[in-house]
């Protein structure tokens, strides 16, 4: 289908958003419905871009998050996908009214302790920002839109896909997240974290001492960690505390 899109493509030297020349017009494979996008973005200038150009396509309706106009998608540009780029996520799916936006995320890195969390905040499609261009990024929206997020190419999508399935049909049954821990191994886990004993964790959450020491011995034996100092760290990796 043809499109009204001016061109965009990322320079993969410099690491910029750069306009390219227009001329040409995006063929899709297929029929596409309209998709309203989300965007946040950790600059304003990549932002803007990303607003203007996505708009300017007539399968497209953008707009920031911040306007909270309703969306089908939940677009991410940023440099880095770090805990406060997740947990603006996070903010974002919390506001979502109906069911949290599938995630479209565009970086530059994309640490391997990032991924699991942000599978659990609705991530469908990453793309290397260096690699890709404002047409990748059409392509992954209108997927995402559609449903169809999944079948994008690629080991890392097949990889998404797979962990999804993981969670969907195995953790979330058994009251797991992501990660593998259920709510209270996390809250004991996050207050060990920020360097509470074990009497202070069992005050501050109403437990027993014995059922705090009992929770941390469960996530280290079930996870195959070394003791609990080993357990806060794979919590942290995995994004959950």
């Amino acid at each position: 289908m043809p499109t009204n899109c001016t061109g965009f493509s990322g320079n993969s030297r410099a690491g910029n958003w750069s306009q390219r020349v227009a001329g040409g017009q995006l063929m899709t494979d297929k029929a596409v419905k309209s998709v309203t996008v989300a965007v946040l973005a950790n600059d304003p200038v990549t932002g803007e871009g990303a607003v203007w150009w996505l708009s300017s396509c007539k399968d497209i309706t953008a707009s920031y998050w911040t306007w909270r106009h309703p969306a089908d998608v939940l677009l991410v540009l940023a440099t880095e996908v770090t805990s406060d780029t997740l947990s603006r996520v996070e903010r974002v799916q919390v506001e979502a009214t109906d069911r949290p936006l599938p995630l479209v995320l565009v970086a530059h890195e994309f640490p391997e302790h990032q991924m699991l969390r942000a599978i659990d905040l609705g991530l469908v499609s990453y793309l290397n920002r260096q690699e890709s261009g404002f047409d990748d990024i059409k392509r992954a929206v209108l997927e995402a839109g559609a449903g169809g997020g999944e079948s994008s190419a690629g080991v890392q999508q097949a990889l998404i896909t797979h962990i999804r399935a993981i969670r969907d049909r195995t953790l979330v049954p058994a009251g797991l997240n992501i990660a593998g821990l259920a709510d209270r191994e996390v809250e004991v886990l996050r207050l060990l974290a920020e360097g509470l004993s074990t009497k202070q964790i069992s005050a501050k959450l109403s437990y027993s001492e014995r059922t705090v020491k009992s929770i941390v011995h469960g996530v280290v034996t079930r996870l195959g960690l070394r003791n609990r100092t080993h357990a806060v760290v794979y919590a942290l990796r995995a994004g959950v505390i």
